[in-house]
């Protein structure tokens, strides 16, 4: 780490000055202070927290003066902050909340590696046997604890640590101040921000003065009483020259006798696993990070996500019975244009043969006429008894009432008139009832096509306004709920497919709730229709069968998905940016 001229201001308010500093790999480095001087700064200035105003700050070859955001979670994952808040997850236990720290290092190490990582992780700060607690059933004292195993079980290479002894009594202040010492031992980089110089750093650096000085302290080691003896100036204070007293002093380290733990190495042996064990390494750990994660968010956020599963059910209740009434619509639409272009010639009840067949050939060759088809009496009842209202009427006498007919199709709708006269006074042609054309039949059907148009475009607007408010509204939900557990997982240096995609899941999962709640009251109301219009003998839902309900019924549950991933991936984009 290296830090060259770096500056640092809040608004008009200077905190740091061309600070000038380099710390090397396993160096126990102390930053001294008064509140406000600048101490936490520094560390967030190092984590990619802040961005200095001037200078240039290099980790781990990383230019943070540069590109500050870039590969920030690369640098979070090798850089570990303790904070002096701790920014423990709040729904997760203690053990959780180490193993979350593990699995966001490196999804590629096996769970079981994991566990055991983080149990030993807690049981070198004594707090094993609180590994189920959740952080507010914690004391303040093992909150920060806990915030430190987290920090060393991940083995980084940078350890940064604002205030770590604060609420701790003498004896856990030992242990965290050796596994501290420990860590830098094995080589990790550990940098220390306290009040007052506490540790055996070998260089501590004095805010706001910026004074650097060498301590010349190392690590305590057990003499044969069982006492750490450390050989340091443990008072921390300097001479003229800027240097510690080399005075060597005996004590014992707060009369606590800590015993030596094994070195480890800084991360787990990965390559060594065969590829098949790390890929289903990563692909449990994905599951864990993304499915059994957004499926507990959701079930812990019922109570936010309830209103916006009922907002959006309503939404697309409205949405699917429209859609059937829109079908319908489109059905009559479609056979009212095509009764505008088809003319329908009756014939009389003793044309003979061979008069039908010339009138059917004349038509034929007529360049308006695009088809000529020959209807038989039989075939003209059992298509009135598929259309609304004729079905009664065909019902009401004992006998056919329908004529045999030449159904006719026209090319253009306005050349219907010019056909329909062509075959007036044919010997074929019934004489009281020749055709079925209707003059007014066009203009009615481009009335009701021009308000149907209306009345749709009118609805679709009003559907994407209602939808927008419910995702907004629904966002702005998710974001609140969320927001400080993106941020703590976004310092632990978390990917970002590990933070979206819970929230996916969440959407999904409330989309197809739902969508399945909507697709439920729809068919309810697609059978009420089909009873009803069962019992007045009137059509309410023409062209409208089982396979069409089908249909919408799959796309609503489809919108619903699709409105819950809309809402995660907004609410993910608000939280992620707070």
């Amino acid at each position: 780490m290296k830090l060259v001229s770096v500056s640092k201001s809040y608004g008009r308010k200077s905190v740091l000055k061309s600070i000038n500093l380099t710390v090397g790999q396993g160096e126990l480095f102390e930053i001294t202070g008064p509140s406000g001087s600048g101490k936490t700064t520094l560390l967030r200035l190092v984590h990619g927290q802040l961005r200095p105003n001037a200078g240039e700050l290099w980790v781990r070859g990383r230019a943070l003066h540069r590109f500050w955001r870039r590969g920030l979670g690369g640098l979070r994952r090798d850089v570990a902050f303790v904070f002096q808040e701790q920014r423990l997850l709040p729904r997760l236990t203690a053990f959780e909340n180490v193993v979350l720290a593990l699995q966001l290092r490196d999804p590629q190490v096996p769970n079981r590696e994991i566990k055991t990582r983080a149990l030993a992780a807690l049981e070198s700060v004594k707090l094993a046997d609180r590994r189920g607690a959740y952080p507010h059933q914690l004391s303040a004292g093992e909150r920060q604890r806990v915030a430190i195993a987290r920090a060393l079980a991940t083995r980084p290479r940078v350890l940064l640590a604002d205030e770590p002894l604060n609420s701790m009594d003498e004896e856990n202040a030992a242990i965290i101040t050796y596994l501290l010492e420990e860590a830098a031992a094995a080589g990790t980089t550990v940098i220390v921000a306290s009040h007052k110089h506490t540790f055996p750093a070998t260089r501590i650096l004095r805010l706001p003065s910026e004074k650097l000085m060498t301590n010349g302290a190392r690590r305590p080691s057990i003499n044969g009483n069982g006492h750490a003896v450390v050989v340091a100036n443990g008072n921390g204070h300097a001479n003229g020259n800027g240097h510690s007293d080399s005075v060597n002093v005996t004590r014992e380290w707060w009369r606590l006798v800590i015993p030596r733990r094994p070195r480890q190495p800084h991360a787990v042996a990965i390559s060594r696993l065969p590829l098949w064990r790390r890929a289903a390494a990563f692909a449990a750990n994905s599951s864990r990070l993304v499915v059994f994660s957004g499926l507990r968010s959701w079930s812990r956020d019922l109570r936010v996500t309830t209103p916006v599963i009922g907002t959006i059910a309503l939404l697309l209740v409205l949405c699917g019975t429209l859609s059937l009434v829109g079908i319908a619509v489109g059905k009559q639409v479609a056979d009212q244009a095509g009764q505008a272009s088809m003319v329908r010639v009756y014939l009389a009840d003793g044309a003979s043969q061979d008069s039908i067949s010339g009138l059917e050939s004349k038509l034929r060759a007529d360049p308006r006429v695009a088809s000529v088809r020959f209807v038989t009496p039989e075939q003209a009842l059992a298509e009135a008894g598929n259309r609304p209202g004729l079905d009664s009427l065909a019902s009401l006498s004992s006998t056919n009432p329908f004529p045999a007919s030449l159904d006719v199709k026209v090319r253009l709708p306005t050349q219907v008139s010019a056909v329909a006269s062509s075959v007036k006074g044919n010997p074929a042609v019934d004489p009281t009832y020749p055709t079925s054309y209707d003059p007014d039949t066009y203009s009615r059907l481009r009335r009701f096509a021009v308000i149907a148009g209306a009345i749709a475009g009118g609805i679709v607007l009003m559907f994407a306004v209602v939808a927008y408010v419910v995702i907004a509204n629904a966002m702005r939900a998710v974001a609140a709920s969320r927001r400080h557990e993106v941020a703590i997982t976004r310092l632990l240096g978390a990917r970002t497919w590990m933070l979206r995609g819970p929230f996916v899941v969440e959407g999904l999962t409330t989309g197809a709730l739902a969508g399945a709640l909507a697709a439920a009251a729809v068919g309810a109301a697609y059978l009420l229709a089909v009873g009803f219009e069962k019992t007045v003998y009137l059509q309410v839902l023409p062209g409208v069968d089982l396979t069409v309900v089908r249909y919408v019924l799959a796309a609503v549950i489809s919108a619903g998905l699709v409105l819950g991933a809309a809402t995660a991936f907004l609410g993910f984009r608000k939280a992620h940016a707070a």
